[in-house]
């Protein structure tokens, strides 16, 4: 894991340092710099060592005698498989690291390298011949990659925070982006809060000449609905007890995978089962204790504190687990800290900063249970909107009256009425905390006014999963639909950007490729059983965790940050606004 910065089209060395500089909490252990002798790009790096500590693995690194660099951020689970493959195809490593083998496979196999590679990246490889940097983005989008078009080229890293340092950036918001944040609470990608940066989105690659100018849009190089759609004739017909297996097989191997690292690696264990289901398979694979880490608060009331299920689960799992108690006070301490963390605006991500700071303390890698909820159909909303499709198909209410539903405030649209939405607009309503309405009424005009006079990037578009008859039914559709947007958009974004600031690398075993297209392939009737969710998942787990993990009804992890700031924090809120 590390911070990627660079240009293409010029190799302002003064501009790659200001912006590698704005990175350095991503990379404690080392910076890095490489500007083409031709003055077409250049490379910055910051590093976080896990895998060959050693001087052999400081980016940027070349391969081919200088024809190919690279600087990378992520980690390759299955370099050592691919390094003998590639041995045997004839090259020959100098380092015992993974970024060396990204680069003998892109040599070797040019773009299709991308489908073999098992992990989380994104990359910046200048291949000098084709006169070309190729920008590329892990599958499932874990690790960020932000680019910029201007008129001197294209400039890219891995936050916000490094393309402004390089004073190329204008600092205008986007118009679409702001007015979606207000209502998800989070930025849709590809978009970003500057109007003049963009997101690679998850599994896409984008092709930049040494020109500065990009050939084509962004491509994509994997496809979420076309993996499932691959396995799906496999699992149609398998009960329960096969598909549990199946999947659990698909847990240890991706277990495997992620505890590759040169340096020790623990887990967020919080009170539900995700989390325990990692550090069990953890003990099981991995065969030795775990450092275990999870964040509670005095007792508020209504908060939900985790610390006695999470010891409870740690005691019965034989982990030496950490807890750690956030005062208001912390909260008040650390406020600059972490908005500043966030690069981007959010409304999640202050509890992962506090656990990631307990987990730094102790070690540069924790494992996180995120994904089982999107991908198992654990949240309650999946039963809800199931419900509503089923009645939306069987009940003889004429089409007057379901549309005449549709005109009833949104505050009662969002649960009470899901029957009178067809699937695209009850899809356009998931994670949405304010209506177009309500938006409208809670700003005044001269905000409205500032807001239209922003610049205007094309329109975001509605969910497109309602509408991809790839996927069987409405559970389906809803869990590509959590995967691709609440997943992408803020728990993989906030966890990274809120890890990063201490220089904390999570590895989300659950979003294994392996395991998320065998997921989204699964039968719906596998998940939900009885009116829960999570069916399979539970079953495939049920000899390593206790039955009183396994039957905790689902519980969202957040700081009573509402109770705090009306009481303890109100002081500090006010005048920080």
């Amino acid at each position: 894991m590390c911070g990627i910065a660079g240009t293409i089209g010029s190799a302002d060395t003064a501009v790659v340092t200001a912006m590698t500089a704005a990175l350095r909490h991503r990379g404690p252990d080392g910076d890095g710099l490489h500007a083409d002798p031709d003055g077409h790009f250049a490379f910055g790096h910051r590093r976080l060592a896990i895998i060959d500590l050693s001087a052999g693995g400081r980016q940027p690194m070349a391969w081919a005698e200088g024809r190919f660099w690279i600087t990378y951020n992520g980690e390759l689970y299955n370099y050592r498989d691919l390094r003998r493959d590639l041995e045997q195809a004839g090259c020959v490593f100098r380092t015992a690291s993974d970024t060396e083998v990204v680069l003998a496979a892109y040599a070797t196999w040019g773009d299709e390298c991308l489908r073999r590679f098992r992990g989380m990246f994104a990359l910046a490889l200048a291949d000098r011949a084709r006169g070309e940097v190729l920008l590329a983005r892990d599958r499932l989008g874990i690790k960020p990659l932000l680019y910029t078009v201007r008129p001197e080229g294209v400039l890219f890293a891995s936050e916000l925070r490094a393309l402004r340092a390089s004073g190329r950036i204008p600092d205008a918001l986007d118009r679409q982006a702001l007015w979606a944040y207000l209502s998800q609470g989070a930025i849709p990608q590809p978009s970003t809060i500057l109007a003049a940066v963009r997101m690679l989105p998850p599994g896409a690659l984008l092709r930049v000449g040494f020109d500065g100018r990009p050939r084509g849009e962004p491509r994509s190089w994997w496809d979420l609905a076309e993996a499932a759609a691959v396995l799906r004739p496999q699992l149609d017909g398998m009960g329960l007890e096969d598909a549990a297996a199946a999947l659990r097989q698909r847990l240890e191997e991706a277990t495997r995978c992620h505890l590759v690292a040169d340096v020790p690696v623990g887990a967020f264990l919080s009170g539900g089962v995700d989390s325990a289901a990692i550090v069990a398979l953890m003990r099981q694979v991995g065969g030795g204790p775990v450092r275990t880490f999870t964040v509670g608060f005095p007792a508020t009331p209504g908060a939900y504190d985790e610390r006695r299920a999470a010891a409870a689960t740690a005691a019965a799992l034989g982990t030496a687990h950490h807890a750690v108690v956030i005062e208001p006070a912390d909260v008040g301490e650390a406020f600059e800290a972490v908005v500043d963390a966030l690069d981007q605006p959010s409304l999640d991500g202050a509890n992962t900063w506090f656990v990631s700071r307990a987990a730094a303390a102790h070690g540069k890698v924790a494992l996180t249970g995120l994904g089982g909820d999107e991908l198992f159909a654990g949240y309650p909303h999946f039963r809800r909107h199931q419900l509503a499709d089923r009645l939306r198909r069987r009940l003889p209410v004429p089409g007057p009256l379901w549309s005449a539903l549709r005109l009833l405030p949104e505050r009662f649209r969002h649960n009470l009425m899901l029957p009178a939405l067809n699937e695209s607009e009850r899809l356009a309503t998931l994670r949405c905390r304010m209506g177009d309405r309500a938006r409208r009424r809670a700003l005044d005009d001269a905000f409205l006014e500032a807001l239209t006079a922003l610049p205007a990037t094309p329109p975001m578009p509605g969910p497109q999963e309602a509408a991809d008859r790839r996927w069987p039914d409405v559970v389906a559709r809803l869990s590509a639909a959590e995967v691709r947007g609440y997943l992408v958009n803020t728990l993989l974004r906030d966890g990274d950007a809120m890890s990063m600031a201490h220089g904390l690398e999570l590895r989300p075993i659950l979003l294994d490729h392996e395991v998320v297209a065998f997921a989204l392939a699964l039968p719906s009737a596998l998940k939900i059983r009885h009116g829960r969710g999570k069916a399979v998942f539970s079953a495939a787990l049920a000899d390593l965790l206790p039955p009183a993990v396994l039957s905790r009804p689902k519980r969202g992890f957040e700081l009573p940050l509402h109770a705090w700031l009306a009481g303890p924090l109100r002081e500090r809120a006010e005048a920080a606004f």
